[in-house]
């Protein structure tokens, strides 16, 4: 990490004193060799996201802190497409140049011709947890069994990882649970009115919850530690006409983890600044939760394994039928 992160920092430092050489030689000299336009043209584009959220909180990073700039880029507008699959949708068409979401996107789209793939990663592990009020003495998934439990409305992550944990042991969805349905966001207040016994949720609305008197009963970043959560993915159009832009988006990226790790403090400033309507407390809390808790990675490599664990979860929901190669769908070339 170290080592990555040094040479990510001596590539900018040579880079500014190379463009600063060139401006004093600009400056002190009649005759002067002028910068490619090639390398001094800014890219204005648009990217779109499932919804604005802390799961894509290395994006924000990005632009407030001036990497994306760095490597001359420039958002015109992060759009909240409301969907993986519209987010993908709107990159295909030529109105974004990149989305966030999940791989398993990827797969979807190419099932119906749709040509995308993912370049690494923003957020991993399986940042969901199941809280329930303070003394409900659950600590394993057999202390489930004859509970309530809320999450937000199928297809969603939160509803798989609880149906998957079920299955891995062997409580029937049936006879042993009751599972309520939600929509997204809302789970907490379910719980909180004493129509269920424990809620999966998402941040910031765990630390939400814990703020007002619930407890963790179960942490499905344990389970997940090499999960595909949400990618930075593009057409294949775009990294064939534009691949140099596409690696300074990725490298702009990559600066923004490693500065979520390198500085949480000011991290954290950032996103209260992304979402001035929480409360401070819980986002400081939360975004501190989601970098102990590696959903933030290290470094944004995707991973075959964590490709395929997102893969492997669509399918035992059953919106993947068929597997599909790694090779196919992920493009790491761009990775600094």
């Amino acid at each position: 990490m170290m080592k990555k992160t040094a040479a990510k920092l001596l590539g900018l430092i040579l880079t500014s004193t190379l463009f600063l050489s060139a401006c004093g030689n600009q400056a002190n000299t009649p005759e002067t060799t002028a910068v490619p336009a090639a390398e001094t043209k800014k890219d204005v584009i648009m990217v779109s996201e499932v919804f604005h959220n802390l799961l894509y909180l290395p994006l924000y990073v990005a632009k407030e802190k001036g990497f994306l700039e760095q490597n001359r880029i420039e958002l015109s507008a992060i759009n909240a497409a409301g969907s993986g699959p519209t987010a993908l949708a709107s990159v295909i068409s030529g109105e974004s140049t990149f989305s966030f979401h999940g791989p398993e996107h990827v797969a979807f789209a190419k099932a119906k011709g749709g040509d995308a793939r993912s370049l690494s990663i923003l957020s991993g592990s399986a940042p969901v947890w199941a809280v329930a009020k303070t003394g409900s003495s659950i600590s394993s998934p057999e202390d489930f069994k004859g509970k309530t439990i809320v999450t937000g409305l199928a297809p969603t992550s939160s509803n798989s990882l609880l149906r998957k944990l079920f299955a891995d042991h062997n409580i029937d969805l049936e006879k042993d649970v009751t599972i309520t349905e939600v929509q997204n966001g809302s789970e907490l207040g379910t719980l909180l009115a004493g129509k269920a016994d424990i809620a999966v949720v998402y941040e910031p609305q765990l630390d939400q919850g814990l703020l007002q008197g619930l407890e963790i009963v179960y942490d499905f970043t344990k389970d997940y530690p090499d999960f595909a959560f949400a990618t930075l993915n593009t057409s294949s159009k775009v990294i064939k006409e534009n691949p140099d832009l596409v690696k300074r988006m990725v490298s702009s990226l990559e600066l923004a983890l490693d500065y979520i790790h390198s500085d949480p403090e000011g991290t954290k400033e950032v996103a209260k600044k992304e979402f001035p309507n929480l409360d401070a407390a819980i986002v400081e809390n939360a975004v501190q939760r989601m970098i102990d808790s590696k959903v933030y990675p290290e470094d944004g490599t995707l991973t075959e394994t964590a490709f395929q664990t997102a893969i492997d979860m669509q399918k035992f929901i059953g919106n993947l039928k068929t597997d599909v190669k790694y090779e196919d769908m992920v493009d790491t070339s761009f990775m600094p």
